[in-house]
């Protein structure tokens, strides 16, 4: 059992190496993305990948009536709600888009009726992925219409809409300062933590190694061998 757990877990730390040596050049890759200025959302994406954090923009009207709040947190760790809102573009399809985020308070379109902008829109956002949820956190609930994670074919299915662009858009911040929703949720910081992912898995297998030393030398010892 030693020799088959001591390949998997070396194995597993120069997988975490080859991601550490990987993940500079993504970084690097999408702030390049990130930095250029926005053009015309496109009319089809094959690859998600490669519009990652790309800034594009688009013209519609929103559907306030479908909007969609997902709990998350604010400015301050404050605990709130992002606004996701279909968006029916002017070429008839549509996008669902991250208008920004409100506080509690403001979760219901009556407590901000000055949010709900009537007419044809023009926004300016990034292009994010759906994403799947994390292991402790709560389902959606569809019936109530609260979301915990992003799931982009899920929210299309709930609002019952077809030809959805698929990827989301993370409106860019308002002009002014502290106006609801606050936009601009984007932040490209990639965390990376590889090394310390590939330290743990070389120090199991260490470990493993003792372990195993240690095992058949005590039962090397015989009972005489104590007299």
């Amino acid at each position: 059992m030693t020799v088959p757990l001591l390949a998997l877990l070396c194995l597993l730390g120069n997988w975490q190496v080859e991601r550490l040596e990987w993940k500079p050049d993504l970084t690097e890759k999408l702030e390049a993305r990130y930095g250029l200025p926005a053009i015309a959302i496109p009319s089809t994406v094959s690859e998600p990948d490669e519009w990652l954090y790309r800034h594009v923009s688009v013209t519609g009207r929103f559907l306030h009536m479908r909007e969609m709040p997902l709990y998350g947190a604010g400015p301050n760790g404050r605990p709130g709600y992002d606004l996701f809102t279909p968006l029916l573009t002017d070429a008839g399809r549509y996008v669902i888009i991250n208008r920004g985020w409100v506080p509690e308070d403001l979760k219901e379109q009556v407590a901000r009726p000055d949010t709900i902008i009537p007419g044809s829109v023009q926004i300016t956002g990034i292009l994010r992925k759906t994403w799947i949820r994390e292991r402790f956190a709560p389902d959606n609930d569809l019936d109530r219409n609260l979301w915990y994670h992003g799931d982009l074919n899920a929210m299309a299915e709930a609002q019952s809409l077809e030809d959805v662009f698929p990827m989301f858009l993370y409106a860019d911040k308002a002009l002014r300062e502290g106006e609801y929703p606050i936009g601009g949720r984007t932040r490209l910081k990639l965390v990376n933590n590889h090394l310390d992912y590939a330290m743990t898995w070389y120090g199991l297998a260490i470990v493993l190694l003792v372990i195993y030393f240690i095992f058949n030398i005590r039962k090397d010892i015989r009972p005489e061998d104590h007299f």
